[in-house]
Protein backbone atom coordinates (compact mmCIF):
# COMPACT_ATOMS: atom_id res chain seq x y z
CA UNK A 1 0.00 0.00 0.00
CA UNK A 2 1.47 3.75 -0.80
CA UNK A 3 1.62 6.26 1.92
CA UNK A 4 0.84 9.62 0.26
CA UNK A 5 1.64 11.25 3.93
CA UNK A 6 5.32 12.67 4.77
CA UNK A 7 8.13 10.61 4.88
CA UNK A 8 10.18 10.43 8.01
CA UNK A 9 13.70 9.86 8.15
CA UNK A 10 15.87 9.81 10.72
CA UNK A 11 18.69 12.54 11.05
CA UNK A 12 20.93 13.22 9.42
CA UNK A 13 24.38 11.14 10.89
CA UNK A 14 26.58 14.17 10.55
CA UNK A 15 24.51 16.05 12.77
CA UNK A 16 24.58 13.92 15.48
CA UNK A 17 28.10 13.34 15.36
CA UNK A 18 28.81 16.81 14.75
CA UNK A 19 26.73 17.26 18.45
CA UNK A 20 28.33 14.26 20.32
CA UNK A 21 32.09 15.45 19.14
CA UNK A 22 31.76 18.55 21.20
CA UNK A 23 29.36 16.28 23.82
CA UNK A 24 29.34 19.89 26.21
CA UNK A 25 25.63 20.68 25.96
CA UNK A 26 26.37 23.67 27.73
CA UNK A 27 26.93 25.94 24.33
CA UNK A 28 24.50 28.50 26.04
CA UNK A 29 26.12 28.62 29.29
CA UNK A 30 28.20 31.08 30.98
CA UNK A 31 32.07 30.31 30.68
CA UNK A 32 34.76 31.56 32.70
CA UNK A 33 38.68 31.49 32.25
CA UNK A 34 39.81 28.57 34.40
CA UNK A 35 43.18 28.71 35.78
CA UNK A 36 45.64 25.96 37.20
CA UNK A 37 46.99 26.80 40.51
CA UNK A 38 50.29 28.23 39.30
CA UNK A 39 47.97 31.38 37.57
CA UNK A 40 48.26 29.49 34.42
CA UNK A 41 45.02 29.77 32.06
CA UNK A 42 44.04 26.41 31.39
CA UNK A 43 43.58 25.82 27.51
CA UNK A 44 40.20 24.52 25.34
CA UNK A 45 42.99 25.04 22.46
CA UNK A 46 46.75 24.21 23.37
CA UNK A 47 49.31 25.28 20.70
CA UNK A 48 52.64 23.88 22.01
CA UNK A 49 56.28 24.49 20.54
CA UNK A 50 54.70 25.21 17.12
CA UNK A 51 57.40 25.34 14.60
CA UNK A 52 56.65 26.36 10.49
CA UNK A 53 59.00 26.70 7.87
CA UNK A 54 58.48 27.98 4.11
CA UNK A 55 61.89 25.91 2.62
CA UNK A 56 64.67 27.50 4.54
CA UNK A 57 62.61 30.08 6.03
CA UNK A 58 61.89 29.62 10.05
CA UNK A 59 58.88 31.55 9.87
CA UNK A 60 57.29 30.38 13.84
CA UNK A 61 59.49 29.85 16.08
CA UNK A 62 58.48 27.41 19.23
CA UNK A 63 55.15 29.27 19.39
CA UNK A 64 53.02 28.12 22.23
CA UNK A 65 49.50 29.56 23.29
CA UNK A 66 46.29 28.50 25.18
CA UNK A 67 43.28 29.65 24.45
CA UNK A 68 40.91 29.40 26.90
CA UNK A 69 37.28 28.21 26.24
CA UNK A 70 34.59 30.83 25.45
CA UNK A 71 37.01 33.62 25.19
CA UNK A 72 38.07 35.68 21.90
CA UNK A 73 41.92 35.96 21.49
CA UNK A 74 43.31 38.34 19.03
CA UNK A 75 47.17 37.62 17.84
CA UNK A 76 48.33 40.85 16.80
CA UNK A 77 51.90 42.04 15.32
CA UNK A 78 53.41 43.61 12.40
CA UNK A 79 52.96 42.30 8.60
CA UNK A 80 55.33 39.68 8.02
CA UNK A 81 55.66 38.42 11.84
CA UNK A 82 53.83 34.73 11.40
CA UNK A 83 50.35 35.90 12.87
CA UNK A 84 48.40 34.59 9.54
CA UNK A 85 50.71 31.98 8.94
CA UNK A 86 49.93 30.65 13.10
CA UNK A 87 46.02 31.09 11.84
CA UNK A 88 46.65 28.60 8.73
CA UNK A 89 48.68 26.14 10.42
CA UNK A 90 45.82 26.05 13.36
CA UNK A 91 43.69 25.56 10.53
CA UNK A 92 45.54 22.57 9.19
CA UNK A 93 45.77 24.26 5.60
CA UNK A 94 50.01 24.42 6.33
CA UNK A 95 52.18 21.82 7.20
CA UNK A 96 53.82 22.25 10.51
CA UNK A 97 57.70 21.20 11.09
CA UNK A 98 57.17 20.26 14.91
CA UNK A 99 54.92 20.83 17.67
CA UNK A 100 51.41 20.22 18.62
CA UNK A 101 47.69 21.46 18.40
CA UNK A 102 44.98 20.18 20.35
CA UNK A 103 40.78 21.66 20.09
CA UNK A 104 38.99 20.78 22.94
CA UNK A 105 41.18 17.85 24.15
CA UNK A 106 41.45 16.38 20.02
CA UNK A 107 45.01 16.25 18.60
CA UNK A 108 44.45 17.28 15.36
CA UNK A 109 48.18 18.59 15.11
CA UNK A 110 50.72 16.35 16.01
CA UNK A 111 53.76 13.77 15.55
CA UNK A 112 52.41 11.12 12.79
CA UNK A 113 49.13 13.38 12.63
CA UNK A 114 47.93 16.19 10.63
CA UNK A 115 43.85 16.21 10.34
CA UNK A 116 42.64 17.56 7.74
CA UNK A 117 40.83 21.17 7.80
CA UNK A 118 37.02 20.20 7.24
CA UNK A 119 37.69 17.56 9.72
CA UNK A 120 38.91 19.84 12.83
CA UNK A 121 35.49 21.31 13.68
CA UNK A 122 36.51 25.15 12.73
CA UNK A 123 35.09 27.84 11.06
CA UNK A 124 37.01 30.78 8.79
CA UNK A 125 36.27 34.20 8.40
CA UNK A 126 38.40 35.58 5.34
CA UNK A 127 39.86 39.16 4.94
CA UNK A 128 37.79 39.96 2.06
CA UNK A 129 34.12 37.63 2.73
CA UNK A 130 35.04 35.25 -0.55
CA UNK A 131 31.86 34.75 -0.79
CA UNK A 132 30.48 32.44 -4.07
CA UNK A 133 29.20 34.90 -6.21
CA UNK A 134 26.94 31.77 -8.14
CA UNK A 135 24.74 31.19 -4.68
CA UNK A 136 22.78 33.05 -2.68
CA UNK A 137 23.48 34.54 0.36
CA UNK A 138 21.14 31.88 2.15
CA UNK A 139 23.21 29.70 0.25
CA UNK A 140 26.15 30.98 1.27
CA UNK A 141 25.19 30.58 4.68
CA UNK A 142 24.17 26.85 4.84
CA UNK A 143 27.18 25.52 2.37
CA UNK A 144 28.92 23.64 5.29
CA UNK A 145 26.15 22.22 6.44
CA UNK A 146 24.84 18.73 5.42
CA UNK A 147 23.26 18.49 1.96
CA UNK A 148 21.83 15.14 1.45
CA UNK A 149 18.44 13.31 -0.25
CA UNK A 150 17.66 12.53 3.24
CA UNK A 151 17.58 16.22 3.98
CA UNK A 152 15.59 17.41 1.66
CA UNK A 153 13.28 14.40 1.84
CA UNK A 154 13.00 15.35 5.63
CA UNK A 155 12.54 18.99 5.37
CA UNK A 156 10.19 19.40 2.14
CA UNK A 157 6.09 20.57 2.95
CA UNK A 158 4.10 17.70 3.13
CA UNK A 159 2.76 16.67 -0.34
CA UNK A 160 5.76 18.47 -1.75
CA UNK A 161 9.06 16.55 -4.17
CA UNK A 162 12.26 17.37 -2.66
CA UNK A 163 14.14 20.84 -4.99
CA UNK A 164 17.38 20.33 -3.89
CA UNK A 165 19.25 23.41 -2.63
CA UNK A 166 17.04 25.85 -4.72
CA UNK A 167 13.63 23.93 -3.08
CA UNK A 168 14.76 23.59 0.25
CA UNK A 169 16.31 27.54 0.36
CA UNK A 170 12.90 29.06 -1.19
CA UNK A 171 10.78 28.53 1.74
CA UNK A 172 12.99 30.92 4.02
CA UNK A 173 11.40 34.38 3.11
CA UNK A 174 7.70 35.00 1.97
CA UNK A 175 8.70 36.02 -1.53
CA UNK A 176 10.49 33.02 -1.97
CA UNK A 177 7.22 31.04 -0.38
CA UNK A 178 5.35 32.92 -3.16
CA UNK A 179 7.63 32.30 -6.03
CA UNK A 180 7.85 28.75 -5.85
CA UNK A 181 5.43 26.65 -7.38
CA UNK A 182 5.09 23.47 -5.23
CA UNK A 183 4.51 19.65 -6.68
CA UNK A 184 1.13 18.22 -5.21
CA UNK A 185 1.04 14.50 -5.24
CA UNK A 186 -2.72 13.36 -5.62
CA UNK A 187 -3.95 10.79 -3.42
CA UNK A 188 -5.90 7.88 -4.75
CA UNK A 189 -8.95 6.96 -3.42
CA UNK A 190 -8.52 5.35 -0.03
CA UNK A 191 -10.03 5.08 3.48
CA UNK A 192 -6.14 6.41 4.75
CA UNK A 193 -5.83 9.92 5.27
CA UNK A 194 -2.21 12.07 4.81
CA UNK A 195 -0.49 11.26 8.28
CA UNK A 196 0.36 14.79 9.82
CA UNK A 197 4.02 16.03 10.49
CA UNK A 198 4.93 14.04 13.63
CA UNK A 199 4.91 16.54 16.50
CA UNK A 200 8.82 15.92 17.32
CA UNK A 201 9.79 17.17 13.75
CA UNK A 202 9.84 20.90 15.13
CA UNK A 203 12.62 19.15 17.33
CA UNK A 204 14.72 17.98 13.90
CA UNK A 205 18.17 20.20 13.15
CA UNK A 206 16.84 21.46 10.35
CA UNK A 207 19.67 22.92 7.80
CA UNK A 208 16.76 25.67 6.28
CA UNK A 209 15.87 26.39 10.35
CA UNK A 210 19.27 26.62 10.75
CA UNK A 211 20.04 29.07 7.87
CA UNK A 212 16.78 31.37 8.81
CA UNK A 213 18.37 31.48 12.67
CA UNK A 214 21.86 32.20 11.28
CA UNK A 215 21.07 35.32 8.71
CA UNK A 216 18.52 36.35 11.82
CA UNK A 217 21.51 36.28 14.17
CA UNK A 218 23.61 38.69 11.25
CA UNK A 219 20.33 40.85 10.45
CA UNK A 220 20.34 39.69 7.13
CA UNK A 221 16.62 38.05 6.86
CA UNK A 222 15.64 39.89 4.25
CA UNK A 223 18.41 39.67 1.74
CA UNK A 224 18.73 35.36 1.80
CA UNK A 225 17.29 35.48 -1.75
CA UNK A 226 20.13 38.10 -2.48
CA UNK A 227 23.07 37.33 -4.62
CA UNK A 228 26.33 38.37 -3.04
CA UNK A 229 27.18 41.19 -5.60
CA UNK A 230 24.11 43.12 -4.68
CA UNK A 231 25.73 43.00 -1.33
CA UNK A 232 27.55 46.44 0.87
CA UNK A 233 30.89 44.89 2.20
CA UNK A 234 29.64 45.06 5.86
CA UNK A 235 26.92 42.85 4.52
CA UNK A 236 29.06 40.56 3.12
CA UNK A 237 31.12 40.15 6.29
CA UNK A 238 28.00 38.91 8.27
CA UNK A 239 27.31 36.59 5.51
CA UNK A 240 30.70 34.62 5.67
CA UNK A 241 30.59 35.18 9.61
CA UNK A 242 27.45 33.16 9.69
CA UNK A 243 28.56 30.65 7.32
CA UNK A 244 31.47 29.76 9.12
CA UNK A 245 29.13 29.92 12.35
CA UNK A 246 26.97 27.55 10.88
CA UNK A 247 28.16 23.87 11.46
CA UNK A 248 28.59 24.98 15.24
CA UNK A 249 32.55 25.36 14.90
CA UNK A 250 34.65 24.17 18.13
CA UNK A 251 36.98 26.93 17.27
CA UNK A 252 36.19 30.45 15.12
CA UNK A 253 39.24 31.56 12.85
CA UNK A 254 39.28 34.95 11.79
CA UNK A 255 41.75 36.31 9.63
CA UNK A 256 41.95 40.25 9.32
CA UNK A 257 38.03 40.33 9.06
CA UNK A 258 37.41 44.56 8.79
CA UNK A 259 40.59 45.04 7.27
CA UNK A 260 38.38 46.01 3.88
CA UNK A 261 36.27 48.18 5.44
CA UNK A 262 35.98 51.89 6.00
CA UNK A 263 36.85 53.16 9.53
CA UNK A 264 33.49 53.82 10.79
CA UNK A 265 32.04 50.51 8.96
CA UNK A 266 34.64 48.77 10.92
CA UNK A 267 34.22 50.33 14.20
CA UNK A 268 30.70 49.40 13.99
CA UNK A 269 30.75 45.98 12.57
CA UNK A 270 33.45 44.40 14.63
CA UNK A 271 31.84 45.34 17.68
CA UNK A 272 28.99 43.45 16.51
CA UNK A 273 30.82 40.81 15.39
CA UNK A 274 32.36 40.23 18.94
CA UNK A 275 28.85 40.71 20.70
CA UNK A 276 27.63 37.97 18.83
CA UNK A 277 30.36 35.82 19.01
CA UNK A 278 30.41 35.85 22.77
CA UNK A 279 26.89 35.85 22.69
CA UNK A 280 27.31 32.30 20.95
CA UNK A 281 30.17 31.68 23.39
CA UNK A 282 32.60 30.84 20.73
CA UNK A 283 35.78 30.29 20.91
CA UNK A 284 37.05 32.88 18.74
CA UNK A 285 41.49 33.67 17.19
CA UNK A 286 41.50 36.76 15.59
CA UNK A 287 44.30 37.54 14.04
CA UNK A 288 45.30 41.68 12.89
CA UNK A 289 47.88 44.55 12.77
CA UNK A 290 45.12 46.91 14.25
CA UNK A 291 46.05 47.88 18.07
CA UNK A 292 42.58 49.66 18.81
CA UNK A 293 40.43 46.80 17.30
CA UNK A 294 42.94 43.62 19.54
CA UNK A 295 42.81 46.23 22.96
CA UNK A 296 39.26 46.62 22.29
CA UNK A 297 37.64 43.33 21.17
CA UNK A 298 39.78 40.54 22.82
CA UNK A 299 39.62 39.24 26.25
CA UNK A 300 43.34 38.43 25.83
CA UNK A 301 45.83 39.40 23.18
CA UNK A 302 49.05 38.00 21.97
CA UNK A 303 51.45 40.12 20.41
CA UNK A 304 53.93 38.56 18.03
CA UNK A 305 56.96 39.88 16.17
CA UNK A 306 59.46 37.52 14.16
CA UNK A 307 57.73 34.48 14.55
CA UNK A 308 57.67 34.42 18.25
CA UNK A 309 54.67 35.26 20.86
CA UNK A 310 56.60 38.24 22.85
CA UNK A 311 53.66 38.92 25.42
CA UNK A 312 50.02 37.30 25.99
CA UNK A 313 47.85 38.62 28.41
CA UNK A 314 44.83 40.50 28.82
CA UNK A 315 44.21 43.59 27.43
CA UNK A 316 45.05 45.95 30.19
CA UNK A 317 48.13 43.64 31.13
CA UNK A 318 49.43 44.07 27.54
CA UNK A 319 49.02 48.16 27.60
CA UNK A 320 49.93 48.84 31.05
CA UNK A 321 52.42 46.56 31.70
CA UNK A 322 54.18 45.38 28.37
CA UNK A 323 57.05 43.13 29.03
CA UNK A 324 59.60 45.48 26.41
CA UNK A 325 60.16 48.80 24.77
CA UNK A 326 59.23 47.22 21.36
CA UNK A 327 55.63 45.59 22.62
CA UNK A 328 54.87 49.02 24.55
CA UNK A 329 55.52 51.17 21.16
CA UNK A 330 53.56 48.95 19.07
CA UNK A 331 50.35 48.62 21.24
CA UNK A 332 50.14 52.46 22.09
CA UNK A 333 52.23 55.73 22.15
CA UNK A 334 54.75 56.20 24.95
CA UNK A 335 56.97 58.85 26.51
CA UNK A 336 60.94 57.05 26.84
CA UNK A 337 63.32 58.49 29.17
CA UNK A 338 67.22 57.39 29.84
CA UNK A 339 67.52 57.23 33.87
CA UNK A 340 68.66 55.74 36.84
CA UNK A 341 67.28 52.87 39.19
CA UNK A 342 67.61 53.99 42.75
CA UNK A 343 66.10 52.29 45.86
CA UNK A 344 62.93 51.92 43.59
CA UNK A 345 62.72 54.86 41.79
CA UNK A 346 63.93 55.78 38.64
CA UNK A 347 65.65 59.45 38.10
CA UNK A 348 64.73 60.77 35.06
CA UNK A 349 64.40 64.44 33.18
CA UNK A 350 60.70 64.30 34.69
CA UNK A 351 62.63 64.02 38.26
CA UNK A 352 62.42 60.91 40.90
CA UNK A 353 59.58 58.58 40.13
CA UNK A 354 58.14 55.78 42.05
CA UNK A 355 58.59 52.75 39.19
CA UNK A 356 57.84 49.03 38.41
CA UNK A 357 60.49 47.39 37.51
CA UNK A 358 59.19 44.93 34.44
CA UNK A 359 62.57 42.59 33.77
CA UNK A 360 62.69 40.27 31.06
CA UNK A 361 60.27 37.83 31.36
CA UNK A 362 61.00 34.26 29.71
CA UNK A 363 59.65 32.43 26.57
CA UNK A 364 57.24 30.37 28.79
CA UNK A 365 55.95 33.05 30.92
CA UNK A 366 55.00 35.04 27.66
CA UNK A 367 52.60 32.59 26.41
CA UNK A 368 51.14 31.05 30.19
CA UNK A 369 48.86 34.00 30.74
CA UNK A 370 50.41 34.05 34.18
CA UNK A 371 50.75 36.99 36.45
CA UNK A 372 52.71 39.59 35.34
CA UNK A 373 54.59 42.26 37.43
CA UNK A 374 55.58 39.68 39.94
CA UNK A 375 59.18 39.36 38.75
CA UNK A 376 60.36 43.10 39.99
CA UNK A 377 61.25 42.80 43.64
CA UNK A 378 63.68 40.03 43.50
CA UNK A 379 65.58 41.05 40.14
CA UNK A 380 65.30 44.56 40.35
CA UNK A 381 68.77 46.03 39.53
CA UNK A 382 71.50 47.71 41.65
CA UNK A 383 71.53 51.70 42.55
CA UNK A 384 73.09 53.91 39.90
CA UNK A 385 71.95 51.05 37.12
CA UNK A 386 71.31 52.82 34.00
CA UNK A 387 67.41 52.10 32.72
CA UNK A 388 64.91 52.87 30.50
CA UNK A 389 61.98 54.76 31.52
CA UNK A 390 58.40 54.55 30.44
CA UNK A 391 55.03 56.00 30.83
CA UNK A 392 52.35 56.42 28.41
CA UNK A 393 51.27 59.38 27.37
CA UNK A 394 48.30 59.92 29.13
CA UNK A 395 49.94 59.24 32.35
CA UNK A 396 51.08 62.75 32.35
CA UNK A 397 48.49 65.74 34.04
CA UNK A 398 48.70 69.11 33.25
CA UNK A 399 49.51 70.52 36.94
CA UNK A 400 49.51 68.52 40.31
CA UNK A 401 45.52 67.04 39.45
CA UNK A 402 45.70 63.78 40.21
CA UNK A 403 49.17 63.61 40.28
CA UNK A 404 51.41 61.17 41.97
CA UNK A 405 54.67 62.44 41.62
CA UNK A 406 56.50 65.19 41.89
CA UNK A 407 55.70 67.68 38.87
CA UNK A 408 57.99 69.53 36.51
CA UNK A 409 57.57 73.08 34.81
CA UNK A 410 57.40 73.15 31.11
CA UNK A 411 56.23 74.69 27.85
CA UNK A 412 53.94 73.92 25.48
CA UNK A 413 55.34 73.37 21.58
CA UNK A 414 53.26 71.70 19.45
CA UNK A 415 49.80 70.43 19.74
CA UNK A 416 48.24 67.49 17.11
CA UNK A 417 44.67 67.75 17.53
CA UNK A 418 41.95 64.58 17.14
CA UNK A 419 38.92 66.29 18.52
CA UNK A 420 38.19 64.38 20.98
CA UNK A 421 41.73 64.53 22.93
CA UNK A 422 45.12 65.80 21.54
CA UNK A 423 48.47 65.20 21.81
CA UNK A 424 50.57 67.88 23.44
CA UNK A 425 54.42 68.55 22.63
CA UNK A 426 56.34 70.17 25.87
CA UNK A 427 60.00 70.85 26.34
CA UNK A 428 61.05 70.00 30.03
CA UNK A 429 62.82 72.95 32.14
CA UNK A 430 66.13 71.16 32.74
CA UNK A 431 69.56 71.78 30.48
CA UNK A 432 68.47 69.60 27.83
CA UNK A 433 65.34 70.68 26.65
CA UNK A 434 64.04 67.32 26.80
CA UNK A 435 60.66 66.67 24.85
CA UNK A 436 57.50 64.93 26.33
CA UNK A 437 54.10 64.05 24.81
CA UNK A 438 50.81 64.29 26.75
CA UNK A 439 47.58 63.12 25.94
CA UNK A 440 45.14 65.97 26.99
CA UNK A 441 40.86 66.12 26.92
CA UNK A 442 40.07 68.99 24.40
CA UNK A 443 38.26 70.92 26.80
CA UNK A 444 41.70 71.26 28.64
CA UNK A 445 43.94 72.19 25.83
CA UNK A 446 46.59 74.64 26.00
CA UNK A 447 47.56 76.94 23.34
CA UNK A 448 51.57 76.63 21.94
CA UNK A 449 53.64 78.37 24.03
CA UNK A 450 51.48 77.73 27.63
CA UNK A 451 53.97 77.71 30.32
CA UNK A 452 52.71 74.65 32.39
CA UNK A 453 53.36 72.04 35.16
CA UNK A 454 53.26 68.39 34.43
CA UNK A 455 52.15 66.10 37.01
CA UNK A 456 52.19 62.04 36.40
CA UNK A 457 49.24 60.08 37.93
CA UNK A 458 51.03 56.35 37.52
CA UNK A 459 53.85 55.10 38.35
CA UNK A 460 56.52 54.59 35.15
CA UNK A 461 58.16 51.54 34.18
CA UNK A 462 61.65 50.57 33.79
CA UNK A 463 63.30 48.28 31.99
CA UNK A 464 67.04 46.79 31.40
CA UNK A 465 68.83 48.76 28.37
CA UNK A 466 69.27 46.30 25.97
Amino acid sequence: MESHGPVRVRRCRALRCGARARGDGARGAAVGHPRHSKGELVGWVAIEALSVSYGDTRVLDDVSLRIPRGSLVAVLGPSGCGKTTLLRAVAGLLPVASGTITVGGRLVTGPGVQRAPEKRGMGWVPQDASLFPHLSVGENIGFGLPRTKQNDDLYCEPGETSGGVGGLLAGLTRRGRVARAPVRVSAPSSHLAAAPISPDRSRQTSRAARITELATLVGLTELVDRAPSQLSGGQAQRVSLARALAPRPDLMLLDEPFAALDPLLRSALRTEVAALLRGQHNTSLLVTHDQEEALSLADFVAVMRGGEILQFGTPADVYERPVDPWVAGFVGDTVELDGHWRDGRVECALGSLAADWMGVQSRSERSSGGPMGERGAASAPADGTSVRVLLRPEWLTLGARGSAQPTTDAVVTAIAYAGHDALVSFALADAEKTAVRARIAAPDLPRVGDRVTLGICQNALAYPLE
